[in-house]
């Protein structure tokens, strides 16, 4: 007489067992999570470069700007002297 093992049975059948099964879904979670993170590290990036950019050009606005009236102030006192 022979002995029905029906879980071994069945893995012969199915080919995994329910632990092979989790680590499936294991590594398929893990590499959803990878490719988040690596979308998510790029949009950082990318957020902060942009952001990085804008300032210094808004530094150089500032600072032509300042220059520009510097100018125009310097050339106003000239007048202002030169009519004196």
């Amino acid at each position: 007489m022979f002995k029905l093992n029906l879980a071994e049975e069945a893995k012969k059948l199915t080919g995994t067992t329910a632990q092979d099964t989790v680590n499936s879904a294991n590594q398929a979670v893990q590499q959803v999570v990878d490719q988040v993170t690596e979308t998510g590290q790029k949009v950082l990036d990318d957020v902060c470069k942009t952001t990085q950019d804008a300032g210094e050009k808004a530094v150089q606005n500032v600072t032509s700007q300042v220059s520009a009236w510097g100018k125009s102030f310097g050339q106003s006192e000239e007048k202002k002297n030169a009519s004196t």
